[in-house]
C-alpha cells in the first residue's frame, strides 16, 4: 500500500514513536480530537500486540505501520513477520462481538481499543506479514 511508511524495531520502548507519529499525521486529517486519540492508541496497541505476542519480545523484529488516505477516509496497515495468530477466526470473532466492556474475552481489552477507533477492522495471518488493518472513514463534509 503506497502512503507514510513507519517502521521500528520491536522494541516496547519505541511504540510510543508510532503513536507521535500517527497523531501528527492525523492532526492533519478531517478527524476530530477524540478520533485522532483513539487511532493513536489503537495504533499503539497493534504494535504492542506484534512485540508481545507475533516477536514474543524479541528485540530483533520490526514492526511497520503504514498510513494512506484514499476517497473516503484513512487506512492503517500495522505489519509485522512474527508468528501468526494461533485463531485469526477467534480474532474476528471477538472483534465483532466485543461492544462493550463486559463483552470482552480474557486478556481482549486491546481488540476493544482497536476495533472502537476504527469502522471496521481486519486481519491476514503470514506469507510474509500479518496485516492488521484498520479503517477510519473521514465524516461527510470535511
Amino acid at each position: 500500500m503506497d502512503g507514510i511508511n513507519l517502521t521500528i524495531a520491536s522494541r516496547l520502548e519505541l511504540v510510543h514513536l508510532l503513536g507521535l507519529a500517527v497523531r501528527g499525521i492525523c492532526q492533519g486529517l478531517p478527524l476530530t480530537a477524540d478520533e485522532t486519540d483513539a487511532l493513536e492508541l489503537a495504533v499503539c496497541e497493534a504494535a504492542n500486540n506484534s512485540i508481545k505476542h507475533a516477536y514474543k519480545g524479541r528485540a530483533d523484529g520490526k514492526v511497520r505501520v503504514t498510513m494512506a488516505v484514499d476517497g473516503t477516509g484513512l487506512v492503517i496497515c500495522v505489519q509485522d513477520r512474527g508468528a501468526p495468530l494461533d485463531d485469526a477466526k477467534q480474532l474476528t470473532r471477538d472483534l465483532a462481538v466485543a461492544q462493550t466492556l463486559e463483552d470482552l474475552p480474557e486478556g481482549g481489552m486491546g481488540l476493544f481499543l482497536i476495533r472502537n477507533a476504527a469502522d471496521s477492522v481486519g486481519y491476514k495471518a503470514g506469507d510474509p506479514d500479518n496485516v492488521l488493518v484498520i479503517r477510519k472513514a473521514f465524516r461527510k463534509g470535511s
